[in-house]
């Protein structure tokens, strides 16, 4: 386990305000309007594509694992029948503890899955944990990118 592997985290994520941890690699900001075929009487040459709802990918978040519990705590509630959903925001550094260059609010955000290290004994690696959240929505932080 190391205790410091914050060197290469240019991703901050703080829940319901409070930052708990940096991160190296994020996957799932994705966002993506689903579409309704509708075939028209008549009409045999296309087929309409109406807007339905807009679906979104979970958020999945990598970073070293460290002492740090708040995820699997967290886990572990929702685990137990206890949803708690938090605001969760997200903020891309330009470097490590650098300044805030883009940031997302996910809203009613809560784990879904968590994924430890591969236990190969491999003595060069960092062990990698991935926490997977859920939410309702995501948009922009207000005032970034400047």
């Amino acid at each position: 386990m190391v205790d410091n592997p914050y060197s290469q985290y240019n991703f901050e994520l703080e829940v319901d305000g409070q930052p708990v941890a940096g991160f190296s690699e994020v996957s799932g900001l994705t966002m993506e309007l689903d579409t309704v075929a509708y075939r028209e009487g008549g009409v045999n040459d296309h087929v309409h594509q109406l807007p339905g709802g807009f679906a979104h990918a979970n958020l999945v978040l990598q970073r070293g694992l460290t002492k740090d519990t708040t995820f699997w705590n967290w886990l572990h509630e929702v685990m137990s029948g206890t949803i708690k959903k938090r605001t969760v925001v997200l903020k891309l550094k330009s470097g490590f503890k650098g300044d805030s260059a883009w940031g997302w609010e996910f809203t009613n955000a809560y784990p879904v899955k968590w994924s430890g290290p591969d236990l190969t004994g491999g003595a060069n690696g960092m062990a990698i944990e991935s926490i997977e959240l859920t939410y309702e929505r995501f948009d922009t932080l207000s005032g970034l990118p400047e």
